[in-house]
């Protein structure tokens, strides 16, 4: 979709907010906003990404930024991330009481990755125990060297909690915008990026979106991959009915026809007929492919599990965590996922295929669902706090999972002389050269660097007496069994099984 360059003009900026947990991000979008998300949060900790559109008076006219708030924790370093890649500029929050941490880190890896400038907020300067210096050399130390300390990097000391700064800090982002000039045309069709998907059980599924460039109107269309809107309902980020979005305002659009992927990019279209082909070309790129899951599990155990969220941003997010659950031997497989309550097809579907869990992560069960469940025996358990949730998967994972069993060298002994054998056993004299040989453990019998045999130590002698063990250094006298008839110069490994 070409624009016409004389008819660009300059745009809001689009600001990404981001840090370590804990750091204020949130506090500090409160302070902005002078509303409070905070309390009603999970835990403590934001696990949704939302936008919101604030006016800041300077240089003597109000002047609009929008903001993206991305949740800080571990588990959201991709949403972090897409979040970074549809801003203009970022925010990296750094507690003045706590300095650069692991998702500081990450954060400022993202915001170098998306190629945009950003603004340190050196936060919680009201603490006691805050030290901006010692915040200040943290960050040197990762190549952010900040303004008036001979560094580029414009930066404010505030405290979300009581507002210190904060304006200067609004200043600074305008001032930012200034320098980079962010124009969009607005009298074209909009295209942006969707920044969060749900299901409204009232009104149907809805989507949050970042116009970038261009305008929606009442009466347009909007594509998002295989999912369509005709805009009749477009919200602000406020809940309040508007009739048109402009380049950089977040907007709500109910009315989608399948899930939105979040992050995935949105164009607007005149006409629904110019969106459905719009539509049905996506659907068949998509079809071109192919994602084979778990083609290369081989022997590896998955528990499966069903899982519903209340949005796509918290179920992309549970997956990633999911994903690390397990070890070489076993992992969780996410059968099936939505957004929304459960469904009968849910249960139905762990039914199937023996899950024992469904879960909910801030989503109920239907009637229906609930019923078949209980006639079943599948078992429902619902969360607000992903780490909970991600706990409480991998206790059921090593509860069912098959167990499995690890060798570990124990110690290792070479043979010095072969006494006597007679079938099966063995009277060998040895020195062992690192760890301990044990009486009754398993020994295997290595020759040229191949395992020939395996067997155990019945009994051993050191220095004329009956031992249990013979450590590092010590000569021995044993007897041991084996299929294969050691020869002077082998090696006897003393190796213990693990359960796993």
């Amino acid at each position: 979709m070409a624009t016409d360059s004389s008819k660009k003009k300059t745009r809001p900026p689009i600001v990404v907010v981001l840090g370590h947990v804990d750091h204020g991000k949130s506090t500090l979008l409160d302070s902005i906003r002078k509303a409070n998300t905070v309390a009603g949060e999970a835990g403590g900790i934001t696990q949704h990404v939302a936008a919101y559109e604030v006016v800041h008076p300077y240089e003597g006219e109000d002047r609009r930024i929008t903001f993206i708030d991305t949740p800080g924790h571990a588990a959201f370093q991709a949403i972090r991330a897409r979040g970074a890649s549809v801003a203009d500029i970022a925010i990296l929050v750094v507690a003045a009481d706590d300095g650069v941490k692991a998702q500081t880190l990450e954060a400022l890896a993202a915001i170098r990755d998306a190629g945009i400038p950003f603004i340190v907020a050196i936060n919680k300067v009201d603490k006691p125990n805050a030290d901006i210096a010692r915040t200040q050399n943290s960050l040197s130390e990762q190549g952010v060297f900040l303004e008036t300390l001979g560094g580029e990097v414009p930066w404010a000391a505030i405290s979300a909690k009581v507002g210190t700064g904060v304006p200067e800090l609004l200043n600074l982002i305008l001032l930012v915008a200034e320098m980079h000039d962010f124009s969009a045309d607005a009298s074209v069709p909009a295209r942006g990026y969707i920044i969060e998907a749900h299901v409204d059980q009232k009104r149907g599924i809805a989507a949050t979106l970042i116009v970038r460039e261009g305008s929606i109107e009442s009466g347009m269309a909007v594509v998002a991959g295989v999912a369509l809107a005709p805009v009749r309902l477009m919200e602000n980020f406020a809940g309040k009915s508007i009739g048109k979005a402009t380049p950089s305002m977040p907007a709500v659009i109910v009315g989608f026809d399948s899930l939105p992927e979040a992050g995935a990019e949105f164009v607007a279209y005149t006409s629904k007929k110019e969106a459905e082909l719009a539509r049905s070309k996506n659907a068949e790129a998509s079809r071109t492919v192919v994602k084979a899951l778990h083609a290369e599990e081989g022997e590896r155990y998955f528990l499966p599990v069903v899982i519903r969220a209340d949005a796509s941003g918290s179920l992309e997010a549970i997956a990633a965590e999911v994903a690390k659950l397990g070890d070489e031997f076993r992992g969780i497989s996410i059968i099936q996922s939505g957004i929304g309550d459960i469904s009968e097809g849910d249960i139905k579907t762990a039914i199937a295929s023996s899950a024992p869990l469904v879960v909910g992560f801030n989503a109920k069960m239907d009637a229906t669902a609930a019923t078949l469940a209980r006639q079943h025996g599948v078992a429902f358990e619902s969360f607000s706090i992903i780490y909970e949730l991600t706990a409480r998967l991998q206790e059921l994972l090593k509860k069912h999972a098959p167990k499995h069993t690890k060798e570990r060298l124990v110690g290792s002994a070479k043979i010095l002389k072969v006494f006597s054998s007679r079938k099966n056993e063995h009277l060998v004299g040895g020195k062992v050269r690192s760890g301990k040989m044990n009486v009754n453990e398993r020994i295997s019998l290595v020759r040229g660097g191949e395992r020939m045999a395996l067997g155990e130590i019945a009994s051993m002698q050191s220095v004329r007496k009956e031992v249990q063990e013979v450590g590092e250094g010590g000569e021995f006298g044993a007897q041991v069994v084996l299929s294969e008839k050691p020869r002077e110069g082998d090696t006897l490994e003393c190796v213990a099984i693990d359960e796993i």
